[in-house]
């Protein structure tokens, strides 16, 4: 009698395995084994073998179970990492713009502080002008012909003469 029978590629691996370890082709290993199968079923060891296998088979259905299990669990883990990722690189960018805006505010900050100063200096300058004049035009009535001999000696410049008892460099 001949039988014919397709094995899925996993069984006929392990057939191909079991075969190659007793240096026998795959057809034989077969009949081996169902030869063995069939002998152990006359002792009655096949419930014994049959129960075996299905506990076998539930132990794999877990395996698999927790290999499902862990694989939904890692990718989990690594969209959250990316996720993470993602958040930190937003918040970086978020960053570099607050640091940018902040900086150009602190120089545009600084050239308007400037430019306070720089006017303020004028006012003062001008004030300073106008005190120096305010004072000259007070003093000469006061100093008469005698401070204008002395300014005609210095190119007819209107200035107020030190006073002697200030130690004036």
């Amino acid at each position: 009698m001949q039988i014919s029978e397709n094995f899925d590629d996993e069984t006929a691996a392990k057939i191909k395995a079991a075969a190659k370890k007793l240096g026998i082709n795959e057809a034989d290993w077969v009949k081996i084994a169902c030869e063995e199968y069939l002998g152990a079923s006359k002792s009655g060891k096949t419930e014994e073998i049959i129960e075996n296998l299905r506990k076998e088979n539930l132990r794999l259905k877990q395996d698999v179970e927790t290999q499902k299990e862990l694989r939904d669990t890692y990718t989990k883990l690594i969209s959250e990492k990316d996720q993470r990722i993602d958040d930190m690189k937003e918040s970086i960018s978020r960053i570099e713009a607050i640091s940018i805006t902040t900086t150009d505010q602190i120089a545009s900050s600084k050239d308007e502080r400037i430019k306070d100063l720089t006017k303020m200096i004028e006012h003062l300058q001008a004030q300073a002008a106008a005190h120096s004049a305010a004072l000259q035009s007070a003093l000469k009535p006061s100093l008469g012909d005698g401070s204008k001999k002395k300014g005609s000696d210095k190119n007819d410049i209107d200035m107020v003469e030190k006073p002697k008892w200030k130690f004036w460099r």
